[in-house]
């Protein structure tokens, strides 16, 4: 076996790993889509806003059998590289993981990194079987969660709006707020609010013990995001609450196709403004881009949606929703060796 830096211009490379990374969904998370292809292709011609990104690709002859790429934030959170790392299943139990690890751990040298974030996935108690080799090979080091999330699955296909009673009842909380609605590129009008609730993220997200800083978002970074995603080819369903004395934004959430299968979407951001929670907003706007969402897309029949395990107060509203829980997605801080 060998290791190599992935050079982004090697479409024979490129395409590779992209095989590597559907065997691997495939294998340990058969119920998710696939990556996306165009989104893989572009992933260097288009990254994300203030970061940069890095692969090493691990060879068996001429077939790729694991790899990791990591990214780089430029703006905050400098000492830490994000890890991505995978091993065919056939190759699985024979140190390449921890050889991409260690080539990783050199990289975060290089570029003056301290901490390399990496996530895994387990089952929860009596749900579907996953394999857990990567969070055992980290606890069993000594290495502990700082953060775990839930993912939660809604069937759309089975759902009929989430409950009508429920969501009747928030409106009753939300008198002087209306809705606003858009895909992909947020309106000019309304793009500084939304920048603003977007920084707000990292302060009212649980983060566990990560050493997490706030990421700053303005005008540009938002725009820069979503040419990131329109070269990815993303599409993505937004609806906002807008407080109507001030005309403000003061909630938001985001539903995203990511993939190259349109029956699944991933529930991203959904934030509300401290001073105008308490009034239902949450379950307001996510309801109302369900259903925005549904409306624009007939072959839509899973969304699945991430939420801190501590994160009691946005799991209940996905409950309302029809979100039923599937498993469990740890993230794991480690210390880059000297």
């Amino acid at each position: 076996m060998t290791i190599t830096p992935l050079d982004p211009a090697d479409s024979e490379a490129m395409s590779r790993w992209y095989d590597l990374m559907v065997a691997v969904t495939r294998h340990d998370l058969p119920d998710l889509p696939v990556p996306g292809r165009r989104d893989h292709d572009a992933r260097f011609r288009h990254p994300w806003p203030a970061s940069t990104e890095e692969a090493l690709l691990a060879w068996d002859g001429d077939r790729v059998v694991g790899a990791t790429s990591y990214l780089l934030p430029q703006a905050a959170n400098l000492s830490t590289a994000q890890l991505d790392l995978m091993v065919h299943p056939q190759h699985r139990r024979r140190g390449i993981g921890t050889r991409l690890l260690e080539e990783a751990q050199a990289g975060a040298r290089r570029h003056h990194r301290n901490l390399i974030e990496i996530e895994t996935v387990r089952a929860l108690p009596g749900g579907i079987a996953r394999d857990e080799s990567g969070y055992r090979y980290l606890t069993n080091r000594a290495h502990r969660p700082g953060v775990t999330s839930i993912r939660s699955r809604c069937r759309v296909a089975d759902d009929a709006g989430g409950d009508a009673a429920a969501l009747a009842e928030a409106w009753t909380h939300a008198d002087g707020y209306s809705l606003v609605q858009w895909r992909d590129a947020v309106p000019d009008e309304i793009v500084r609010d939304v920048a603003a609730l977007q920084s707000r993220l990292m302060i009212d997200a649980p983060t566990g013990d990560l050493a997490v800083e706030q990421e700053v978002y303005d005008t540009a970074r938002i725009r820069a995001q979503e040419a990131t995603e329109l070269g990815r080819g993303h599409r993505a369903y937004s609806t906002a609450a807008r407080h109507d004395a001030t005309g403000r934004v003061v909630a938001r959430t985001k539903l995203a196709f990511e993939a190259d299968d349109d029956s699944h979407a991933r529930q991203r951001t959904t934030i509300v403004e401290p001073a105008h929670r308490g009034r239902r907003l949450g379950l307001i706007v996510k309801s109302a881009n369900h259903a925005y969402a549904r409306a624009h897309e007939p072959a839509l029949r899973a969304i699945d949606a991430w939420n801190a395990e501590e994160n009691t107060h946005m799991r209940a509203v996905n409950a309302v929703l029809g979100f039923q829980p599937v498993d469990m997605w740890s993230v794991f801080q480690l210390p880059v060796p000297a």
